[in-house]
C-alpha cells in the first residue's frame, strides 16, 4: 500500500511539474527518471541471475544504453523513435560481442550474448514503452491529462497481479503451467483479469482516458500480457535456481519481481492506445 501511494504521489508531482514548470520538450522528465532508477536496480538483480548460470553481464554498457533508449523521446523524437532504437540496440549488441572477444575468447559467447542482448530488448525496450505511455499526456495542459494513460495502465497491471494472488491463495485449484510457476492457478488468472476488467471499466466511467467500448478488451488485454511477463520473470529464476529476484520488498521480492507484469504489458498497451 505504500508503494502505491508513493508511486501516485510521484505521478502526481511529474503531472504538476509538467503542467507548471518545465517546458513542452521536457515533460514527463520526473517519470523518465523514476524508471531509469528502478530499471538500474531491476539490471542488478537480472546481473545476479545470470551470474548463478556464470554468465557475467557488462552493467557499464547496459546501464547507459538504458538510459539512452528511455530519455530517446527527449533528444531525438517520436518520428525517429524506430530506427535509433533498432541502431542503439544493434551497436550495443555489437560492442559487447567486441568485448567479450577481446577479453573472454569465444567460450560461452553464445550464452553471454543471448542473455546480454535479452536484457537489453526486455528492459530497454520495456522502459522505452513504459516513458511513451507517459508521453501520450504530454501534450496536455492538466495534471490528469498528462499522466491519466499511465495512471491506468498501472492501475490495470497491479490490479490483475492482486486479483491473481488472492484469487489463487483462496480459490486455486488447477494449475496453470506448473513447470514453470508452481504456485500459479487457472482460477488465479480468472481472478486477475476480472478484477482488471473491472478496474478498465471504472475508469471509462470516471474519466474520458479509455471509453466502455474498449475498456474491456483493454483490461483482458493487459491481464494476459501481464502475466505472460509474470511467467517469463519466474523462468528466469527457475534456472537460476532462486525465488525472488531480490529482497528489496518484503513477501514481494525485488525490483524485477515488480516490474515483469508492466515490462510486457506496456508495449500491449502503447498499441491500444495509438492504434
Amino acid at each position: 500500500m505504500m508503494m502505491i501511494v508513493a508511486l501516485t504521489a510521484l505521478l502526481l508531482l511529474d503531472g504538476y511539474l509538467s503542467t507548471h514548470i518545465l517546458p513542452t520538450r521536457f515533460q514527463g522528465i520526473g517519470f523518465a527518471l523514476l524508471v531509469i532508477v528502478v530499471l538500474i536496480v531491476a539490471l542488478a538483480e537480472i546481473s545476479r541471475l545470470a551470474q548463478a548460470k556464470q554468465i557475467k553481464l557488462h552493467l557499464w554498457l547496459i546501464i547507459p544504453v538504458l538510459m539512452l533508449l528511455v530519455t530517446q523521446p527527449f533528444w531525438s523524437g517520436k518520428s525517429a523513435a524506430a530506427p535509433v532504437l533498432a541502431g542503439i540496440l544493434l551497436i550495443s549488441v555489437l560492442i559487447m560481442a567486441l568485448l567479450a572477444g577481446i577479453t573472454r575468447g569465444t567460450e560461452n559467447i553464445m550464452s553471454l550474448l543471448g542473455m546480454g542482448a535479452f536484457t537489453l530488448i526486455y528492459l530497454g525496450l520495456g522502459g522505452w514503452f513504459l516513458m511513451s505511455l507517459r508521453m501520450l499526456g504530454q501534450t496536455d495542459d492538466c495534471i490528469w491529462g498528462q499522466i491519466g494513460k499511465v495512471v491506468l495502465f498501472l492501475a490495470c497491471v497491479k490490479s490483475c497481479d492482486i486479483g491473481a494472488y488472492f484469487t489463487g491463495k483462496f480459490l486455486g485449484r488447477h494449475k496453470l503451467i506448473p513447470s514453470i510457476s508452481p504456485g500459479k492457478t487457472w482460477e488465479g488468472l480468472s481472478g486477475g483479469v476480472i478484477l482488471t476488467v473491472i478496474v478498465a471499466s471504472l475508469f471509462a466511467y470516471w474519466s474520458d482516458i479509455i471509453v466502455y467500448s474498449r475498456a474491456v478488451f483493454f483490461g483482458l488485454a493487459i491481464a494476459v500480457s501481464g502475466q505472460m511477463g509474470d511467467l517469463l520473470e519466474s523462468m528466469l529464476k527457475r534456472d537460476a535456481q532462486s525465488k525472488d529476484s531480490g529482497a528489496l520488498v518484503p513477501e514481494f521480492g525485488g525490483m524485477l519481481d515488480l516490474l515483469d507484469s508492466p515490462l510486457l504489458a506496456a508495449p500491449v498497451a502503447y498499441l491500444l492506445f495509438t492504434i
